[in-house]
C-alpha cells in the first residue's frame, strides 16, 4: 500500500486503519511525491515517485493509497499483480451495501476530477452529492475539522444519501464517529481497498 504523498503523519493514518482489518499490509511513503495531493498538479506529480517505489516493493498486490486513485491505470500497466485505488474500491463498497452514496471531501478543487473519475468508472449516477470540508489533506487531524465533516455527513443524508464514503486518506480516523453519528454505513476507501485486494488474492489461489 503506497501514500503518493510524503507525510509521514498519512502514512501513519493509513497504516492505522488497515492494521484493524489486514495486519500483514506493509505501508510505504512516496518520499519524493507532493506534500499533499490537492490539485491536479499534484495528481501529477505523485505518479512518477510511486511508480518508482512500486519497482523496489515488490508485492502480491498493490493498493494506491490517495482518493484520487493516480497513475493507477499505469501501475496496472506496469506490473503482474492486482492493483487497486482506495477511490474506486471504496465506491464499489458504498454501492453494494446502499443505493445513494455520498461523499465527503478535503477540497473544493477536487470535486470536478472526481466527477469525472466516477463517469468514467460508471458509478456517477449512485453519488448524489460530493461535500468539501475546506480543509487541507494535513489540516484534517483537527476537531474542527471533525465538525465540518459531521456536518457535511448532515448535509449528504438530507440530500439522500444512506451510505457515506470518506473521500481522503486524512479522513480515516473519523469513520467510527461519524458512523455512529450519523446512523449509517461509512467507508473508509483505505480499508475497503485492502479489503479488495485481498478478495482478489483469495480468489486467484
Amino acid at each position: 500500500m503506497i501514500n503518493p504523498n510524503s507525510s509521514e503523519l498519512i502514512t501513519a493514518q493509513i497504516r492505522d486503519a488497515v492494521s484493524a482489518v489486514d495486519d500483514d499490509v506493509i505501508v510505504a511513503t512516496s518520499s519524493g511525491g507532493p506534500p499533499a495531493i490537492e490539485s491536479d498538479d499534484d495528481v501529477f506529480a505523485a505518479v512518477a515517485p510511486m511508480t518508482e517505489l512500486i519497482e523496489d516493493h515488490e508485492a502480491a498486490a498493490y493498493v494506491v493509497a490517495c482518493f484520487s486513485d493516480p497513475g493507477l491505470e499505469y501501475v496496472r500497466q506496469v506490473t503482474d499483480v492486482p492493483a487497486f485505488g482506495i477511490n474506486e474500491s471504496a465506491i464499489r463498497a458504498a454501492t453494494e451495501l446502499g443505493d445513494s452514496v455520498g461523499v465527503i471531501s478535503s477540497v473544493a478543487d477536487s470535486l470536478p476530477r472526481h466527477a469525472r473519475y466516477w463517469e468514467k468508472l460508471g458509478v456517477a449516477d449512485r453519488v448524489v452529492a460530493d461535500i468539501p470540508l475546506g480543509f487541507g489533506v494535513l489540516e484534517l487531524a483537527t476537531p474542527e475539522a471533525y465538525e465540518a465533516a459531521l456536518e457535511a455527513g448532515r448535509g449528504l443524508l438530507s440530500a439522500g444519501a444512506d451510505v457515506i464514503v470518506l473521500g481522503c486518506t486524512g479522513m480515516t480516523h473519523m469513520e467510527a464517529r461519524l458512523r455512529d453519528e450519523l446512523g449509517v454505513p461509512v467507508i473508509d476507501p483505505c480499508r475497503a481497498a485492502v479489503q479488495a485486494a485481498r478478495r482478489a488474492l483469495r480468489g486467484a489461489r
